[in-house]
């Protein structure tokens, strides 16, 4: 039997299928740090982090989409990722992506929940930005 060559990739929130895509790769934040997927990888089921989901589709194209918290499962040379959000480049656009970065920096920082709190929120609206194709400050 001939070894695939690529992975069906799925995102789904409780809202929507996110993303449906045959893939070269997957790169996703596991909650334990980044982790890679090809074909023809081991059955595995993780618990999944905060940030970037990235894939190359069929044309060498790379995908980027925001993830936030989950679980994913690979089996059969297929990616499925459940997630409580997904945010693709269509879903968020540049301006709305700098505007959360100006808001979380703008957060205050009188004790320490406040500072981990403007962190994390820092930390989102950057991902944003890289959905988006933007560079962050």
């Amino acid at each position: 039997m001939a070894e695939a060559k690529t992975l069906h990739c799925v995102v789904i929130t409780p809202e929507r299928q996110a993303v449906d895509a045959e893939a070269q790769d997957v790169m996703l934040p596991a909650h334990d740090g980044l982790l890679g997927i090809l074909p023809g990888h081991a059955r595995f089921l993780f618990k999944l982090g905060t940030g970037l989901l990235r894939y190359r589709d069929a044309q060498n194209r790379e995908h980027v989409v925001f993830i936030e918290r989950g679980f994913g499962h690979v089996r059969d040379n297929e990616v499925s990722i459940l997630t409580t959000n997904a945010i693709t480049k269509e879903d968020i656009d540049t301006s709305a992506a700098e505007a959360q970065l100006r808001e979380a920096q703008a957060m205050p920082t009188s004790t320490i929940d406040e500072v981990q709190d403007r962190n994390a929120a820092i930390q989102r609206a950057q991902y944003l930005q890289h959905v988006t194709g933007a560079s962050s400050s």
